[in-house]
């Protein structure tokens, strides 16, 4: 970063002399740029949390940057909760002491933040425009040519259904060669693995409810549709209306009913533990874990199916949930926006992304990075993952107006274990959105 050295001229010399001062009025400068980091399926991948600061993927990238920009300096911090760094974030950016860098939630997260968000159309680098994607997942309210408010994470986040192949293979099933991909067929697996003895899908509902919001979530919007989903959004359509947001919420509840699901899921914190001792059939999850199930169960042994699809009213099938649900965003009370962009698009340089690629397993937001360069196996999850990639839905909760987002990560574990129906959480979803609009009337 250069910054104007103030020049004083103690009297008038020739034109050219001037100029000469002129062109010497700048030289660099220390630069030093906080930056938050989210620590739960971003940068800081599960494995990593393991491991001292130092040795995290995110550590290492800094001081590449650092060596390849001598006078910046940049400091990490992690948040202790995901979901509320963006409100602490707002209320430092109105405060005027927000960090320079944020990594938040994309999509609707981030929308409500564009009065304390740097805009940053004129400083992305056109070949980051041209060789990323998921540039309209942080663009302002999804429109085409809006402000940019942020840079895509590098991965594309995949959700499916991880799966042990022993098991499914004790039960008689092939979920290679022939996976379920209708929710009957789904439910006959299911009961297979249940009269065997095994714990068919385990999920800690109540931590985060990764069940709905990595699978049945699709169901929603594969009967619903995200057009009708955004007008709920506005209260221009009514979610205790939406036939598919209570189909998707009943077929949850089902598969609790019938035994499929551990018990305690709305309560759990280990159902992932158990899944690495080869205790569970399915578990719903994202591509960052992968290479920790690997480890765990021997990479032959590690299996990933997509959602089975529930109807086609929509048009979209043979999908997942997916996109990079996650963004960097850059303050406005950053005094060096130009550097801040400048680390974002390192992040994003193919030769960084590779480096990343090494530690998690996701999909690249470039389009530039073959499957040779992944270093991938045919037949392997990381390969499979960059199929589905292919055609992936984008996440609904970061489509939800963050009321509406909180009550789901809050209230759907109940719906689960049946303490709350459907139709009384799609009410809930309709009252935080007359409640947002009566807020923002006053």
């Amino acid at each position: 970063m250069k910054s104007v050295v103030k020049v004083f001229l103690i009297m008038a010399l020739a034109a050219s002399v001037a100029l000469s001062l002129a062109g010497c009025a700048k030289k660099s400068g220390p630069v030093t740029l906080q930056m938050w980091v989210n620590g739960r399926d971003s940068y800081i991948g599960p494995d990593e949390q393991k491991k001292p600061q130092e040795e995290w993927y995110i550590s290492q990238a800094i001081k590449r940057f650092e060596a390849k920009n001598p006078g910046v300096k940049i400091e990490i911090t992690v948040p202790p909760d995901a979901a509320e760094a963006h409100q602490t974030f707002k209320a430092a950016g109105l405060a005027g002491n927000a960090p320079d860098i944020a990594n938040l939630w994309s999509g609707q997260f981030i929308f409500p933040l564009k009065d304390v968000i740097q805009p940053l159309n004129t400083l992305i680098p056109k070949d980051d425009l041209a060789k990323l994607s998921g540039w309209d997942t942080v663009t302002l309210d999804f429109k085409q040519g809006g402000p940019i408010l942020g840079y895509p994470t590098p991965d594309n986040q995949m959700c499916f259904f991880l799966y042990n192949k022993k098991i499914i293979k004790d039960c008689g099933l092939d979920f290679d060669k022939d996976p379920p991909r209708t929710t009957a067929a789904f439910d006959a697996a299911l009961a297979k693995i249940k009269a065997k003895g095994y714990l068919a899908l385990a999920s800690d509902e109540g931590g985060f409810p990764a069940y709905y919001i990595y699978i049945a979530a699709y169901w929603w919007k594969q009967l619903t549709g995200i057009d009708q989903i955004l007008k709920e959004n506005t209260g221009a359509a009514k979610f205790a209306d939406d036939k598919g947001l209570l189909a998707s919420l009943q077929y949850y509840h089902e598969a609790y009913v019938k035994g499929y699901v551990n018990k305690d899921a709305a309560t759990s914190s280990n159902s992932w533990n158990k899944f690495l001792e080869g205790k569970v059939a399915l578990m719903p999850q994202v591509s960052t874990v992968v290479s920790d199930a690997e480890k765990a169960l021997g990479a032959e042994n590690v299996g990933a199916i997509l959602p089975p699809d529930m109807a086609n009213t929509t048009g979209l099938m043979n999908r997942t949930i997916g996109g990079p649900g996650q963004c960097l965003v850059v303050s406005k009370n950053s005094k060096h926006p130009d550097v801040a962009v400048k680390f974002l698009s390192f992040l994003n340089s193919k030769a960084e992304v590779l480096e990343f690629y090494k530690v998690q397993s996701k999909v690249p937001v470039r389009n530039d990075i073959s499957v040779a360069e992944l270093n991938l196996k045919a037949g392997t999850v990381p390969a499979q993952l960059l199929d589905f990639s292919k055609s992936y839905t984008y996440w609904v909760d970061n489509s939800l107006v963050q009321s509406v987002s909180n009550d789901l990560y809050k209230l759907v574990p109940l719906v689960m274990v049946g303490k709350m129906t459907p139709a009384q959480l799609a009410e809930q979803f309709d009252k935080d959105v007359a409640a947002d609009q009566a807020s923002a009337k006053k």
